[in-house]
C-alpha cells in the first residue's frame, strides 16, 4: 500500500489525462520490496475500473487489491472514476498502464 500511497497524486493525473491517450507509469522491483512485497511474488495484474468500481477486483493479485483500496479510499480518485472506464495494468516490466476501455 506504501507505493500506491506514495504515487497517489501522479496516479490521480494519469487517471484524469487517460480520457486522451493510454498513459503509463515505470515502476521499480525494489519499490514493492520497500512496501513489504516478497521478492519472489507476482507483481503483474489487470484490474478494469468501470463507473468506479473495481470489477474483477477478487481475482487480483494483493498490489492490485491495495491499488484499489488507495483509489477508493480517496473522494478526488473516486469522482474521477465514476465516469470511467479503465483498464489498470502492470506486466513484467512493471509499467503501471491506464487504459480507456473503449465503447463497443
Amino acid at each position: 500500500m506504501y507505493l500506491w500511497m506514495k504515487y497517489a497524486n501522479v496516479i490521480r493525473v494519469l487517471l484524469k489525462k487517460t480520457d486522451n491517450e493510454t498513459q503509463k507509469l515505470q515502476l521499480y522491483k525494489h519499490e514493492f520490496e520497500q512496501g513489504g512485497r516478497h521478492p519472489g511474488a507476482s507483481l503483474a495484474f489487470s484490474l478494469d475500473l468501470i463507473n468506479g468500481k473495481a470489477m474483477n477486483i477478487v481475482s487480483s493479485t494483493g498490489i492490485a487489491r491495495d491499488l484499489w483500496q488507495v483509489l477508493a479510499e480517496n473522494s478526488v480518485s473516486k469522482e474521477l472514476l465514476k465516469e470511467r472506464k479503465i483498464k489498470v495494468s502492470i506486466g513484467k516490466s512493471l509499467e503501471l498502464q491506464f487504459e480507456r476501455i473503449q465503447e463497443n
